[in-house]
């Protein structure tokens, strides 16, 4: 694909946020909050893109509402055991301590929460791994209410937003970030954006495996941005895989089926099996122990038909199903399900990247004015995120980006930046993309899936990882050869799928890379070849940096500031 004369669409302002998910908007809204001028950056349409749209969950807080005997302390020790004590514990701390008035503030500007019979104080929910219910919800939309607030309020505040607009690279100039450039799906035009500072707020990578809940443009963006600009990576090989995704019918494999701690999982002898796994616990165990245990039901033939095994929520009173997840429920009924007498097989789904960007506590990332949040950053879940903690992390680390960036674009001038520059990565990307003989980017991305499924998914080996390494190799080859059938118009999905396609193979090797280091298991990374827990060795964070071209690896201690942990193993 081939176009000359590029049209350039020139915007500046002082914070440039990139996604517009929670973290996004929220981090949008409290730099506008703090009198910044602000512009979000969309690939996707406002309130329709990112993962936070599709969390039916909660948002893990302890506020004045909370039940007797909970309280921000047990909050944070439940993070921290949870993540097998990788949590930055400093970072953790902060979400402990302010996801609860995060929950006020979105109350305050329209969102609605579920409230007691006598609705003096919030429902509440508990999460897997947590010690009470703590967690504020609405339905089981509670992500789609917490964007309804959000967006409400950045239309009030006249804040700038672009959206069907992939951002291909950050710009520098010297010592920190000074904007970046993208191409506008809508009219192919190329968009050069000047900005004080910037706000990755991307999510995660799930579409790099082939069974996933995130919707499809969740493409490891901000992890390839953010490393090409410079910046540090952290803990990217803990991928988390959600218990509950759906096994049948073919359309809907991976998609979230149902909510932990609405549901039994039984196998196919009718065994609640969760008791050999996690007695105390069952199903409200960590993810890092529901998945396994799922995966060796099935490997040791005690699965479903369709690969899976069963989830069992006829045990609850008639209409609680339809009361309490109305949009679950009404997706049973068109696929012929009866939740109060039928099981629905489910399988683990790749769903959440506990790695990222390296920040501070102020979410800025090792790169001078690019802050980081939400799923794009590292810190908070350490190896293993607990249920509805992702929700209190996009609150807390978007409000702290848009403070930091609002405050630092307050200090610093706009860094001169070269259109020429800018224009050359462009007709890079779509040289790239301009080979009549290469692949398809959905074949590419189909093989790159396979290939992350099978080998550096849920169970890994040295000789599997490997084998990846030089899959990936190959397949990289091909990432410059890639070719498109339609040259022209406007939202090009196979234009758009191919420069997703570099995001995810950059963020491929970051996982194959630290997951092959890291030569032991530990919360969602598990080595069949390492399978026990090295806290003499391994209490450390894998970093990864690039540095001429090349890709990096080093390490760094855990934060163990607060809490220890003994020599046990999983």
């Amino acid at each position: 694909m081939e176009k000359k004369n590029w049209d350039m669409i020139n915007f500046e302002t002082d914070v440039l946020v990139i996604g517009g998910g929670g973290a996004g908007a929220m981090a949008a809204y409290e730099a506008s909050k703090h009198g910044a001028n602000v512009m979000i950056v969309l690939k996707g349409r406002p309130q329709r893109c990112g993962s936070t749209i599709t969390a039916p969950g909660a948002i893990a807080g302890v506020g004045d509402w909370h039940v007797p005997g909970d309280s921000p302390d047990i909050h944070f020790m439940d993070t921290i055991k949870g993540g097998s004590f990788l949590g930055e514990q400093g970072l953790v701390r902060i979400m402990a301590e302010e996801s609860a008035e995060a929950i006020l503030e979105l109350e305050r500007i329209g969102a609605l929460w579920e409230r007691t019979e006598d609705g003096k104080t919030y429902a509440l929910r508990v999460g897997g791994g947590h010690s009470f219910y703590r967690c504020t919800y609405l339905e089981d939309r509670t992500g789609r209410e917490m964007l309804r607030a959000l967006f409400g309020e950045l239309k009030k505040r006249n804040v700038r937003i672009l959206s069907d607009t992939i951002i291909l690279k950050l710009l520098d100039n010297g010592d920190r970030v000074a904007g970046a450039v993208g191409l506008e799906m809508a009219t192919c035009e190329m968009v050069l954006f000047r900005a004080k500072t910037v706000i990755l707020a991307c999510g995660g990578a799930g579409n790099l495996y082939l069974h996933t809940d995130n919707p499809t443009g969740i493409t490891g963006d901000g992890f390839s941005l953010a490393l090409e600009s410079g910046a540090q990576l952290m803990d990217m090989e803990f991928v988390q895989f959600f218990p509950l995704g759906f096994c049948f019918p073919p359309s809907l494999k991976g998609a979230l089926a149902t909510i932990p701690g609405y549901t039994r999982l039984r196998n196919s002898e009718g065994e609640r099996f969760m008791e050999k796994y996690d007695p105390g616990q069952m199903e409200l165990s960590t993810r890092d122990r529901v998945s396994p245990g799922i995966l060796t039901e099935i490997k040791e033939g005690r699965g479903g038909p369709n690969g899976g095994v069963f989830a069992d929520m006829t045990y609850h009173p008639p209409g609680f199903i339809a009361r309490n997840l109305p949009a679950l429920y009404q997706l049973y009924c068109k696929l012929g399900i009866d939740p109060e007498k039928d099981y629905v097989e489910v399988a683990p789904t790749c769903h959440f990247f506990m790695g990222g960007a390296k920040v501070d506590e102020n979410w800025q990332s090792t790169v001078p004015g690019l802050f980081v949040a939400g799923e794009t950053a590292a810190g908070i879940h350490g190896a293993n995120r607990l249920g509805q903690n992702a929700l209190a992390d996009l609150l807390v680390s978007g409000k702290r980006a848009g403070r930091g960036a609002a405050q630092f674009s307050g200090e610093t001038g706009h860094a001169p930046v070269d259109p020429k520059t800018a224009r050359k990565f462009v007709e890079y990307a779509f040289r790239m993309l301009n080979n009549s003989g290469g692949s398809r980017p959905i074949s590419l991305r189909n093989r790159l899936r396979l290939l992350m499924w099978d080998k550096a998914g849920a169970y890994r080996t040295e000789t599997g990882l490997e084998e990846a390494l030089k899959d990936l190799d190959e397949l990289k080859a091909d990432l410059g050869r890639q070719s498109i059938t339609l040259t022209s118009g406007p939202h090009n999905q196979e234009l758009l799928e191919g420069l997703e396609n570099h995001f995810l193979v950059a963020t491929a090797k970051c996982v194959i890379e630290a997951a092959l280091k890291r030569t032991e298991s530990r919360g969602a990374h598990f080595r069949e070849d390492y399978p026990e827990t090295d806290n003499d060795s391994w209490l450390e964070h894998i970093v990864l940096y690039e540095k001429n071209g090349t890709l990096n690896m080093k390490k760094t201690p855990a934060d163990l500031r607060e809490m220890t942990t003994s020599k046990e193993t999983r």
